[in-house]
């Protein structure tokens, strides 16, 4: 018996704080933005699609050198979608700035945030459970 995946019918509750992490800053990151840590142990909003060195998801938006807190895995969080997502699929970090989008045809070294956890289209915010 094959069990089809249905959407879930609440609204889903994102247990935002959970697991978040304190770093500094380095420029300007938004909140949903996937973040690395750069050499001088700050984090910065800029991964590329075959960047593998994120860490996790900005819960809110800071300027240079100001404490951020950084939700990791385990925790389900909003992101800036980059394209249209389908519920069910393996987000990745996308080319733009902090985004995360479905993997690229080709890609295979893509760095997977997580899984979307509903339907949206481009450019909104998507609930993704970080692994």
């Amino acid at each position: 018996m094959v069990l089809a995946f249905t959407s879930p019918s609440d609204d889903i509750i994102v247990q935002e704080g959970v697991f978040a992490y304190n770093f500094i800053a380095s420029g300007t990151i938004k909140a949903g933005q996937v973040v690395e840590v750069n050499d001088t142990m700050k984090v910065r909003a800029d991964p590329t699609a075959n960047d593998t060195s994120w860490i996790g998801v900005a819960a809110y938006d800071v300027t240079d050198d100001e404490y951020l807190a950084v939700y990791g895995p385990g925790n389900i969080v909003r992101c800036k979608s980059s394209g249209a997502i389908n519920v069910g699929t393996r987000v990745a970090v996308n080319s733009l700035y902090g985004h995360v989008g479905a993997p690229q045809a080709g890609v295979s070294n893509e760095a997977c945030v997580g899984i979307a956890l509903e339907t949206v289209a481009t450019d909104t915010q998507v609930r993704v459970l970080l692994l």
